[in-house]
């Protein structure tokens, strides 16, 4: 299941769970921008993993500069951040988030969305689950480690034949809730 956070106990968690995972990533933390929206990930009540989504025209001036060259008329982008799982979770989470990713792309028809992927992420879009996620700039030592500015195109997955990875969250299997 997952749950948009709404109480500041709730977003002690996200940050509790993102700080783990970033810290094994060398990842400096961050905190969310005003206009965010968390969301926290549970496996049978208990929260295992993070996402976050920011309307690009509320991306930090960061990100801005990064991505703006390459908005085109008909796109409609979101800032993706935070996609973080701890480690007991792993392989039980990771892809009901990028699931819920696609979902909520659709359900707010964004067509892409943007943020800053660490390598692993980035080929774990593009070759697993087969989201073509462009490099828009080389990677760069981002926040205490490598990082790639990527370009996912969301409405190519949510338009086209289902993938095997995923399902929309009102299909998600017990125990996930």
């Amino acid at each position: 299941m997952y749950r948009k956070v709404g109480t500041q106990q709730e977003l002690d968690i996200f940050y509790l769970i993102k700080k783990t995972s970033w810290d094994e990533k060398g990842f400096e933390m961050e905190y969310a921008e005003p206009h965010s929206e968390q969301f926290l990930f549970y496996i049978d009540e208990e929260p295992g993993g993070t996402f976050q989504f920011t309307p690009y025209a509320y991306s930090r001036p960061f990100i801005r500069n990064k991505f703006d060259d390459i908005v085109l008329d008909g796109m409609n982008l979101v800032e993706v951040d935070s996609f973080a799982v701890l480690p007991s979770y792993r392989g039980k989470l990771g892809r009901e988030i990028v699931s819920f990713m696609i979902h909520y792309a659709k359900e707010h028809q964004y067509t892409h969305a943007v943020g800053m992927a660490d390598p692993y992420v980035f080929e774990l879009f593009n070759h697993t689950y087969r989201i073509r996620t462009t490099q828009v700039q080389k990677e760069e030592w981002f926040k205490g480690a490598l990082a790639i500015p990527a370009l996912f195109h969301l409405k190519e997955v949510y338009e086209q034949a289902p993938y095997d990875w995923y399902s929309p969250p009102e299909e998600w299997k017990a125990g996930v809730f």
